[in-house]
């Protein structure tokens, strides 16, 4: 009994290391950002509504005011309700994605932005750096862009994360896009706030 209990101390740490580790390899990191230099800069802050719809119909779809600002050096993003209440400000830059904090409670904040910063980050980024930006972004790693049938097509090592329409080969800010995330099981509408449906 005492030599089981002994290796079962042994083995246990590293059967426990070694589920983490697979559970890590089966979902994809978030994608390498492009250059900041290549995003569509802007001295106005660009205003969409971003709705979120999941496919699990019983999640309710929620709808948010992005105040998107780009630079050279980093994106901006302050998230507000559409009654104008800001929830957090996403900040993206070469090193990190965060959300700074806004005006409501953080247990409030989780139940109306379930997202975590760099997959919101990723997701915009898609929709609106250049297509060749984001095709130098991706070289060398196991990241692809393509452009089918007016759609960019977002793989990693050949599995289709994202289909964003429409697609072009440069930033398509004036138009309304819609991105079909199946990594993260949504839908994400992104339009002009002035042309959005009431």
């Amino acid at each position: 009994m005492r030599l089981i209990r002994l290796v079962l101390y042994r083995i246990m740490p590293a059967l426990i290391v070694l589920t983490g580790l697979s559970g890590c390899s089966s979902s994809p990191t978030i994608s390498p950002s492009p250059d900041f230099m290549a995003a569509p800069v802007t001295a106005d802050a660009i205003t969409r509504r971003l709705t979120f719809t999941p496919y699990d119909d019983v999640k309710a779809s929620r709808t948010l005011i992005g105040v998107i600002r780009l630079d050279d050096a980093q994106l901006r993003a302050a998230l507000l309700t559409p009654q104008g209440q800001r929830l957090v400000t996403l900040v993206h830059d070469s090193d990190i994605s965060r959300y700074e904090p806004g005006d409501v409670p953080r247990d409030a904040l989780e139940q109306a932005l379930p997202f975590p910063p760099a997959w919101l980050a990723a997701r915009l980024e898609w929709s609106l750096w250049p297509t060749d930006a984001l095709d130098a972004a991706f070289k060398g790693s196991p990241w692809s862009i393509q452009i089918e049938d007016d759609t960019r097509v977002i793989r990693h090592r050949g599995k289709t994360i994202s289909r964003i329409t429409p697609a072009s080969t440069s930033a398509a800010r004036r138009d309304a896009v819609l991105l079909d995330d199946r990594q993260g099981r949504y839908r994400l509408h992104i339009e002009p706030l002035e042309e959005a449906s009431p």
